[in-house]
């Protein structure tokens, strides 16, 4: 390799990637750049066995974050191997870059997480939108499909709960939230808004002393089935709403006295008001 395209090779790709850089194309809109996996042995996905015996070779077509205005496509050169394991089911299998691509990947690890961050940002259209002005063609279902597949982070155990609807469509179908008041993450949906879909998801939750809903009688009812010991108040939004709810009813009765009182500020403001001095100019 020629000293330059080590240290090309060397500020791209990840040192533990086990690839070379052989020849870089560059062209009007787009940079190839051609890569060969390097490493001597393979490990066969199904029995974990090395294997050093190459069967043949082929190539894949990648993209990457793109240099500047111009997109960049990796031509990688990998091996298919044969597995030496007499027990193993699998007698040929290509060999993994776990550090640049996924094993049926078109993407590079790095060019996903862009793409991942545009979607959960902006969703669809408008993340595919943005993605092509930033020379990251790709399409709203791809967006969506790389949203999807993030991991779901382990659930921690949960201390004080909040719970809300959520609408599919408003005004025609709600679903259920529940929150993590500890950190205001968004633990779970559920698909409606029914007191036993609750208590079902309260049932497998035993170690959550408080539950914060609102007034809805059906919350009410699915927390006293799915976690009876656990204690339930009423969130600050309702329960601000609540006041003001019954300070707006309680004026109401009053307002015959409210405009009397109105009345009488009104002419006890004109009666003490003096004359102010107009000075000419």
């Amino acid at each position: 390799m020629a000293p330059e395209l080590r240290t090309l090779n060397t500020a791209f790709l990840l040192p533990s990637c086990a690839v070379g850089l052989s020849e870089v194309t560059v062209e009007q809109a787009s940079v190839r750049l051609h890569l060969t996996a390097t490493a001597p042995t393979a490990c066969c996905p199904c029995c974990t066995v090395l294997s050093s015996s190459i069967h043949s070779r082929y190539q894949r077509h990648l993209m990457d974050l793109p240099w500047g205005t111009r997109a960049v496509q990796l031509q990688l050169t990998v091996r298919k191997f044969r597995c030496r394991n007499p027990s193993c089911a699998r007698r040929m299998f290509t060999e993994r870059l776990p550090d640049l691509v996924a094993a049926d990947g078109r993407h590079t690890h790095r060019l996903v997480t862009a793409l991942r961050a545009i979607g959960l940002a902006l969703g669809g259209n408008a993340g595919a939108r943005l993605a092509a002005r930033l020379r990251l063609p790709t399409s709203s279902s791809t967006l969506l499909r790389l949203v999807r597949g993030i991991p779901i982070p382990p659930m921690p155990a949960l201390r004080a709960v909040g719970v809300d609807e959520w609408a599919w469509r408003r005004g025609h179908r709600y679903g259920t939230i529940l929150v993590d008041l500890a950190t205001h993450r968004v633990v779970d949906l559920l698909p409606d808004r029914s007191a036993a879909t609750l208590a079902a998801w309260l049932a497998r939750q035993p170690t959550i002393p408080v539950v914060s809903r609102d007034r809805s009688d059906l919350y009410a009812d699915g927390i006293r089935r799915g976690a009876p010991e656990a204690v339930q108040v009423v969130d600050r939004f309702h329960l601000v709403r609540n006041l003001r709810e019954a300070i707006e009813a309680f004026l109401v009765t009053q307002r015959p006295m409210l405009q009397a009182a109105a009345v009488r500020m009104v002419q006890a403001l004109a009666s003490s008001t003096t004359p102010v001095p107009v000075t000419p100019m």
